[in-house]
Protein backbone atom coordinates (compact mmCIF):
# COMPACT_ATOMS: atom_id res chain seq x y z
CA UNK A 1 0.00 0.00 0.00
CA UNK A 2 2.54 2.56 1.22
CA UNK A 3 4.77 1.46 -2.34
CA UNK A 4 1.55 2.28 -4.34
CA UNK A 5 0.89 5.49 -2.84
CA UNK A 6 4.45 6.72 -3.02
CA UNK A 7 4.25 5.59 -6.70
CA UNK A 8 1.12 7.73 -7.31
CA UNK A 9 2.79 10.90 -5.69
CA UNK A 10 6.08 10.49 -7.85
CA UNK A 11 4.37 10.14 -11.04
CA UNK A 12 2.12 13.30 -10.21
CA UNK A 13 5.16 15.27 -8.62
CA UNK A 14 7.28 14.32 -12.49
CA UNK A 15 3.66 15.53 -13.93
CA UNK A 16 3.93 18.70 -12.72
CA UNK A 17 7.44 19.24 -12.92
CA UNK A 18 6.99 18.18 -17.25
CA UNK A 19 4.07 20.70 -17.14
CA UNK A 20 6.23 23.45 -15.68
CA UNK A 21 9.10 22.66 -17.88
CA UNK A 22 7.26 23.28 -21.25
CA UNK A 23 5.48 26.41 -19.84
CA UNK A 24 8.51 28.21 -18.26
CA UNK A 25 9.51 29.70 -21.56
CA UNK A 26 6.79 32.52 -20.84
CA UNK A 27 6.69 32.51 -17.03
CA UNK A 28 9.62 34.14 -16.70
CA UNK A 29 11.38 35.50 -13.36
CA UNK A 30 12.73 38.80 -14.70
CA UNK A 31 14.95 40.25 -17.30
CA UNK A 32 18.73 38.68 -16.99
CA UNK A 33 20.00 42.07 -18.95
CA UNK A 34 18.86 45.22 -20.06
CA UNK A 35 20.49 46.53 -23.42
CA UNK A 36 19.88 49.44 -24.72
CA UNK A 37 19.71 49.74 -28.96
CA UNK A 38 21.74 52.24 -30.88
CA UNK A 39 21.18 53.52 -34.30
CA UNK A 40 23.88 52.09 -36.69
CA UNK A 41 24.28 51.01 -40.20
CA UNK A 42 22.15 48.11 -41.23
CA UNK A 43 23.61 44.55 -40.92
CA UNK A 44 23.33 42.50 -43.99
CA UNK A 45 21.27 39.38 -42.60
CA UNK A 46 22.74 36.42 -43.72
CA UNK A 47 23.96 34.91 -40.78
CA UNK A 48 27.44 35.49 -41.63
CA UNK A 49 29.18 38.40 -39.43
CA UNK A 50 31.47 40.04 -41.75
CA UNK A 51 34.61 41.06 -39.57
CA UNK A 52 36.27 43.23 -42.93
CA UNK A 53 32.92 45.39 -42.80
CA UNK A 54 31.45 47.95 -40.28
CA UNK A 55 28.41 45.63 -39.56
CA UNK A 56 26.96 45.25 -36.03
CA UNK A 57 30.84 47.53 -34.90
CA UNK A 58 28.16 49.89 -33.27
CA UNK A 59 25.62 47.43 -31.95
CA UNK A 60 25.15 46.81 -28.42
CA UNK A 61 27.15 43.89 -27.28
CA UNK A 62 26.39 41.44 -23.99
CA UNK A 63 26.66 37.59 -23.44
CA UNK A 64 24.12 36.63 -21.64
CA UNK A 65 23.08 33.14 -20.32
CA UNK A 66 20.18 30.06 -20.88
CA UNK A 67 20.79 28.67 -17.95
CA UNK A 68 24.07 27.55 -18.66
CA UNK A 69 23.98 28.11 -22.27
CA UNK A 70 26.18 31.49 -22.74
CA UNK A 71 24.88 33.65 -25.99
CA UNK A 72 26.48 36.38 -27.70
CA UNK A 73 24.04 39.30 -28.03
CA UNK A 74 24.25 42.16 -30.31
CA UNK A 75 21.74 44.66 -30.92
CA UNK A 76 21.23 47.81 -33.23
CA UNK A 77 18.67 49.42 -34.85
CA UNK A 78 18.03 52.07 -37.90
CA UNK A 79 14.78 53.85 -38.66
CA UNK A 80 12.89 51.16 -39.64
CA UNK A 81 14.22 47.59 -38.16
CA UNK A 82 15.53 46.68 -34.81
CA UNK A 83 18.20 43.76 -35.58
CA UNK A 84 19.41 41.10 -32.86
CA UNK A 85 21.99 38.87 -33.44
CA UNK A 86 22.50 35.48 -31.68
CA UNK A 87 25.52 33.70 -31.08
CA UNK A 88 25.97 29.88 -29.60
CA UNK A 89 29.61 28.49 -29.82
CA UNK A 90 29.82 24.85 -28.43
CA UNK A 91 32.34 21.74 -28.63
CA UNK A 92 32.37 20.17 -31.54
CA UNK A 93 29.44 17.22 -31.66
CA UNK A 94 27.00 19.35 -28.97
CA UNK A 95 25.02 21.27 -32.11
CA UNK A 96 22.16 19.32 -32.49
CA UNK A 97 21.09 19.09 -35.96
CA UNK A 98 17.63 20.49 -35.89
CA UNK A 99 18.20 23.25 -33.08
CA UNK A 100 16.93 26.69 -32.67
CA UNK A 101 16.82 29.80 -31.66
CA UNK A 102 13.70 31.94 -30.97
CA UNK A 103 12.98 35.61 -30.06
CA UNK A 104 9.50 35.77 -28.16
CA UNK A 105 7.92 39.71 -27.91
CA UNK A 106 5.66 40.82 -25.09
CA UNK A 107 3.97 43.70 -26.10
CA UNK A 108 5.49 46.34 -23.82
CA UNK A 109 8.11 45.91 -20.38
CA UNK A 110 6.31 43.55 -18.83
CA UNK A 111 7.78 39.90 -18.54
CA UNK A 112 4.24 38.57 -17.47
CA UNK A 113 3.22 35.52 -19.44
CA UNK A 114 0.21 36.87 -21.39
CA UNK A 115 2.34 39.96 -22.84
CA UNK A 116 4.25 37.71 -24.85
CA UNK A 117 2.32 37.82 -28.12
CA UNK A 118 4.98 36.91 -30.68
CA UNK A 119 7.42 34.81 -31.88
CA UNK A 120 9.97 34.94 -34.35
CA UNK A 121 11.59 31.49 -34.72
CA UNK A 122 15.16 30.13 -37.04
CA UNK A 123 14.59 26.52 -37.05
CA UNK A 124 17.19 24.92 -38.69
CA UNK A 125 16.30 21.11 -40.08
CA UNK A 126 20.09 20.13 -40.98
CA UNK A 127 22.58 22.36 -39.61
CA UNK A 128 25.78 20.69 -41.09
CA UNK A 129 24.22 21.79 -44.13
CA UNK A 130 22.92 25.29 -43.21
CA UNK A 131 19.39 24.30 -43.59
CA UNK A 132 16.70 26.24 -41.95
CA UNK A 133 13.53 28.17 -41.82
CA UNK A 134 12.22 31.21 -40.43
CA UNK A 135 8.92 31.17 -38.75
CA UNK A 136 6.75 33.85 -37.49
CA UNK A 137 3.99 32.68 -35.27
CA UNK A 138 1.48 35.13 -32.42
CA UNK A 139 1.18 33.59 -29.48
CA UNK A 140 -2.57 32.49 -27.78
CA UNK A 141 -2.94 31.39 -24.79
CA UNK A 142 0.53 29.65 -25.24
CA UNK A 143 -0.31 28.36 -27.99
CA UNK A 144 1.62 29.32 -31.02
CA UNK A 145 -0.07 29.88 -34.27
CA UNK A 146 2.00 30.58 -37.74
CA UNK A 147 1.09 34.45 -38.97
CA UNK A 148 -0.83 34.74 -42.46
CA UNK A 149 1.90 36.40 -43.72
CA UNK A 150 5.88 36.60 -42.42
CA UNK A 151 7.28 39.73 -40.74
CA UNK A 152 10.64 40.65 -40.29
CA UNK A 153 13.38 38.22 -41.43
CA UNK A 154 15.88 35.50 -40.37
CA UNK A 155 18.87 34.05 -41.31
CA UNK A 156 21.18 31.39 -39.69
CA UNK A 157 24.55 29.78 -40.23
CA UNK A 158 27.06 27.40 -38.71
CA UNK A 159 30.22 28.55 -38.31
CA UNK A 160 33.04 26.25 -37.26
CA UNK A 161 31.41 25.36 -33.88
CA UNK A 162 29.67 28.62 -33.72
CA UNK A 163 25.72 28.97 -35.29
CA UNK A 164 24.91 32.11 -35.67
CA UNK A 165 21.18 34.05 -35.98
CA UNK A 166 20.21 36.96 -37.20
CA UNK A 167 16.89 38.59 -37.17
CA UNK A 168 15.83 41.56 -38.71
CA UNK A 169 12.25 43.10 -37.03
CA UNK A 170 10.67 45.81 -38.13
CA UNK A 171 9.97 48.91 -36.10
CA UNK A 172 6.45 51.04 -36.19
CA UNK A 173 4.79 48.03 -38.06
CA UNK A 174 1.75 49.36 -39.88
CA UNK A 175 0.52 46.47 -40.41
CA UNK A 176 -2.90 45.62 -38.63
CA UNK A 177 -3.40 42.08 -38.47
CA UNK A 178 -2.72 41.54 -34.68
CA UNK A 179 -0.85 39.03 -35.16
CA UNK A 180 2.58 40.98 -34.37
CA UNK A 181 3.49 43.23 -31.78
CA UNK A 182 4.27 46.63 -33.21
CA UNK A 183 7.71 47.81 -31.57
CA UNK A 184 7.66 52.06 -31.33
CA UNK A 185 10.98 54.04 -31.19
CA UNK A 186 11.68 55.38 -27.54
CA UNK A 187 9.24 52.15 -25.54
CA UNK A 188 10.78 49.09 -24.15
CA UNK A 189 10.18 46.04 -24.15
CA UNK A 190 10.57 42.19 -22.94
CA UNK A 191 11.75 40.14 -25.13
CA UNK A 192 12.43 36.29 -24.40
CA UNK A 193 15.27 34.45 -26.23
CA UNK A 194 15.00 30.40 -26.54
CA UNK A 195 16.63 27.57 -27.42
CA UNK A 196 15.75 24.10 -28.66
CA UNK A 197 16.56 20.86 -30.36
CA UNK A 198 12.54 20.23 -31.65
CA UNK A 199 10.48 21.43 -34.17
CA UNK A 200 7.68 21.62 -31.81
CA UNK A 201 6.99 25.12 -29.58
CA UNK A 202 7.09 25.52 -27.07
CA UNK A 203 7.53 22.00 -26.12
CA UNK A 204 10.53 21.77 -28.06
CA UNK A 205 12.18 25.07 -25.74
CA UNK A 206 14.72 24.01 -23.95
CA UNK A 207 16.38 26.61 -22.12
CA UNK A 208 15.50 30.51 -21.85
CA UNK A 209 15.99 33.55 -20.57
CA UNK A 210 14.36 37.37 -20.24
CA UNK A 211 16.56 40.70 -21.62
CA UNK A 212 15.03 43.66 -21.55
CA UNK A 213 15.52 45.68 -24.90
CA UNK A 214 15.39 50.25 -24.78
CA UNK A 215 14.77 51.08 -28.37
CA UNK A 216 16.48 54.66 -28.88
CA UNK A 217 14.11 57.47 -29.99
CA UNK A 218 14.50 58.62 -33.66
CA UNK A 219 16.03 61.81 -34.10
CA UNK A 220 14.10 64.60 -34.58
CA UNK A 221 14.57 66.75 -37.79
CA UNK A 222 12.85 69.24 -37.05
CA UNK A 223 14.08 72.28 -34.76
CA UNK A 224 12.64 71.75 -31.11
CA UNK A 225 11.16 74.87 -29.25
CA UNK A 226 13.57 75.76 -27.47
CA UNK A 227 16.38 75.71 -30.68
CA UNK A 228 13.53 78.29 -32.19
CA UNK A 229 14.32 80.40 -29.42
CA UNK A 230 18.08 80.15 -28.96
CA UNK A 231 18.40 80.65 -33.21
CA UNK A 232 15.85 83.54 -33.12
CA UNK A 233 17.51 85.07 -30.12
CA UNK A 234 21.06 85.29 -31.92
CA UNK A 235 19.69 86.57 -35.00
CA UNK A 236 18.16 89.14 -32.91
CA UNK A 237 21.56 89.94 -30.82
CA UNK A 238 23.37 89.67 -33.53
CA UNK A 239 21.34 91.96 -35.23
CA UNK A 240 21.40 94.61 -32.38
CA UNK A 241 25.01 94.39 -31.92
CA UNK A 242 25.39 95.17 -35.73
CA UNK A 243 23.27 98.11 -35.78
CA UNK A 244 25.00 99.10 -32.71
CA UNK A 245 28.58 98.50 -34.62
CA UNK A 246 27.21 100.97 -37.48
CA UNK A 247 26.10 103.62 -35.39
CA UNK A 248 29.55 103.44 -33.16
CA UNK A 249 31.17 104.26 -37.00
CA UNK A 250 29.12 106.47 -38.15
CA UNK A 251 29.78 108.54 -34.69
CA UNK A 252 33.88 107.97 -35.24
CA UNK A 253 33.19 109.58 -38.97
CA UNK A 254 31.08 112.56 -37.61
CA UNK A 255 33.85 113.07 -35.11
CA UNK A 256 36.35 113.28 -37.55
CA UNK A 257 34.97 115.57 -39.37
CA UNK A 258 34.14 117.68 -36.67
CA UNK A 259 38.04 117.59 -35.73
CA UNK A 260 38.98 119.12 -39.40
CA UNK A 261 36.67 121.50 -39.54
CA UNK A 262 37.61 122.69 -35.78
CA UNK A 263 41.61 122.58 -37.26
CA UNK A 264 40.53 124.86 -40.35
Amino acid sequence: MKKRTFRVVLCIAIVLFTVNSLLFVLDGYGASEEIDSKFGESPVIDGYIDLQSDEWVKATKKEIFLEDLPIKCWVIQNDENLYISLQIELESGYHNTTEFIGIIISNSSSEDKENFKDAKIIQFSNISANQFTYFDYYINNSVFSIDNENNGNGVAKMEGYTSVYEFSIPIKNDTNSGEDVALNFGDSYAFNITYGDTTSYPNGIKKSTIVLINLESVPSSLPTLSNVFLYVSCIVIFSVLGILYGFYIYKIFKLKEKIRRIKR
